[in-house]
């Protein structure tokens, strides 16, 4: 290769071809685990753009280096914050560069106290809305967090029509003040993928997922769950100050004939009756509920809801909440097609339950994996072994094929258990 009088090569790099360029360019994006798309000078495509005019040129006509950004006006480490005029224009680079391609955008935008009025909030969060809007035929992936759920009104009517939002694969919404919509605080996940929506003009048809949390009554989960027909999956955390009066109506029953995931998680008030009372559904295969220090027994309420539904549920965890044994045997009773079973705390009584006996009713035959919480007591080891061991020999019964157990389980306790052809997983709370 040629050399110059100052000792570098006579071919420099943007003497290479524009498609080279482009070519290289392509590989400089971070990628793998704990990458995120937050703008930053020392990172492509940014740092690409302040080389000089040609790469700046080069790296601004590539729409696939802009295709993702995650954007916040306020830092976890200060209480320092993004100006709006900052962080409209970074977000409309990226609106800009990436062309005709499908975009990904992550953004909280929150109010601070003594910066601005909640009017200047709504108006900068409007100018906002009126950005994303320029590209809502181009959505991939929105995760958002604001304030309240008003300001993002018109980015919900947009996602509720196929036309405007053909692209759109998934989408978060969160709001930091729960109290202060008609609406509750939630968060939403939309798959475009797996509907089939009857008209053009759907609603929330294309909610597929919902996650509300700390939601402040019955009332409020309820109202979003009847503004989406087409509901797989369903989080709740019901939060009350107080629990709510409880009362129950055949009159209030709600059948959801797509759900096939219901995770309740409660605190000390959160009383789940209301809404178990008012939901059926015939196709649930996962269902998680953890009423953490509750102080109201819902253990008849699980029972009922199980019976008037006759779900075939495949993975069952009930923990952390007042439940008579016996009710435990009869959730198993109507859950005989169980893979997946975890109950906290493990007690001897639904070891026993598990165990093959000639003379008892199988219960679970299908069950292949069993986890013992790391915040209960070890169980009876002798019993455990057993129940293992019998299934193992009794031709009515699947083996278990995995346990979790907790971290105070001994060397020789863990590996005579492996030494009955489990997978064992040692769970460290």
């Amino acid at each position: 290769m040629p050399i110059q009088n100052n000792g570098t090569p006579s071919t420099h790099l943007n003497n290479l071809p524009p498609d080279i360029l482009f070519h290289i360019f392509g590989y400089c994006l971070e990628t793998g685990p704990g990458h995120n798309n937050k703008p930053s000078a020392s990172a492509a495509p940014l740092l690409l753009t302040q080389v000089c005019r040609t790469w700046r040129e080069i790296a601004n006509a590539l729409p696939h280096l802009w295709t993702a950004i995650e954007l916040h006006n306020t830092s976890k480490k200060s209480e320092t914050r993004l100006s709006p005029e900052k962080f409209l224009n970074c977000l409309g680079r990226w609106i800009k560069h990436s062309g005709d391609v499908s975009i990904s955008i992550k953004f909280s935008y929150m109010l601070l106290p003594g910066q601005g009025t909640y009017e200047d909030y709504w108006q900068e969060m409007g100018n906002i809305v009126d950005l994303l809007l320029t590209c809502q035929h181009r959505w991939n992936r929105l995760v958002i967090y604001v304030e309240d759920f008003s300001v993002v009104q018109r980015l919900l009517d947009a996602m509720t029509n196929l036309d405007n939002a053909p692209q759109l694969r998934k989408c978060v919404l969160e709001v930091r003040d729960k109290k202060k919509d008609n609406c509750p605080a939630w968060k939403a996940t939309y798959s475009a993928l797996t509907l089939q929506p009857k008209g053009r003009h759907s609603g929330y048809a294309r909610l597929t997922g919902l996650e509300l949390s700390d939601s402040p009554s019955t009332e409020s989960i309820m109202w979003w769950i009847k503004q989406a027909p087409n509901l797989k999956a369903l989080i709740v955390s019901p939060n009350l100050e107080q629990p709510e009066p409880y009362q129950f109506s055949p009159l209030h029953e709600w059948k959801l004939d797509n759900v096939s995931q219901l995770h309740i998680f409660g605190f000390k008030y959160s009383d789940i009756r209301p809404l178990l009372s008012q939901l059926t559904l015939p196709v649930l295969t996962d269902l998680y509920v953890n009423v953490h220090g509750a102080e109201l027994n819902t253990s008849t309420i699980v029972e009922n809801f199980l019976h008037r539904s006759k779900p075939q549920v495949k993975k069952l965890t009930l923990a952390c909440f007042q439940i008579r044994e016996n009710s435990v045997l009869t959730y198993l009773e109507q859950c005989p097609s169980l893979v997946y079973l975890k109950v906290a705390p493990m007690t001897d009584t639904v070891l026993d339950a598990l165990t093959a006996r000639s003379e008892n009713h199988p219960y679970c035959p299908d069950l292949e994996e069993l986890e013992i919480s790391s915040s209960d007591p070890f169980p009876n080891f002798e019993k455990l072994q057993n129940m293992v061991h019998s299934r193992s020999h009794d031709t009515r019964f699947k083996p278990l094929k995995k346990l979790t157990v907790p971290d105070d389980v001994t060397k020789s306790q863990y590996e005579a258990l492996v030494e009955l052809g489990l997978e064992v997983v040692v769970d460290e709370w």
